[in-house]
């Protein structure tokens, strides 16, 4: 694997972030939806005076939640794609590639859950 470079800060993208590839075209472009990613992304596009808000996308699928959350899943990888020009790469015949890739992306996001967790409760000290 080899490690992306981040053109904003010139620093190294963390190489344990997960990693979820979509292709768009005859391009694979890979999607982060780590928490930290996912903010300092948000954070980024307000700055540049985007109203983004992603405890609001984060919840459903409609095509507003698509357009907004894959611009910021997109930035840390990609981080030379501006908002906008993330945004026009979801065309009709790539909507629901998108969508099904920020859904893996969301799973794989997710922590491991306990193997058995009737049993873990049932250990609990009384």
């Amino acid at each position: 694997m080899t490690k992306a470079s981040r053109k904003i800060a010139g620093t190294p993208v963390d190489p344990t972030l997960p990693k979820t590839p979509v292709k768009i075209g005859n391009k694979v472009y890979d999607l982060c939806f780590d928490l930290g990613a996912l903010a300092e992304a948000e954070s980024a596009f307000r700055q540049q005076g985007i109203d983004v808000n992603l405890l609001e996308a984060l919840p459903g699928y409609t095509l507003s939640h698509v357009r907004t959350l894959f611009p910021c899943a997109l930035r840390t990888f990609h981080p030379e794609i501006s908002f906008a020009d993330a945004q026009k790469m979801i065309t009709m015949p790539v909507l629901y590639v998108v969508a099904a890739a920020i859904g893996d992306a969301w799973k794989a996001s997710l922590p491991e859950p306990d193997a058995d967790p009737a049993q873990a409760v049932a250990e609990k000290p009384e």
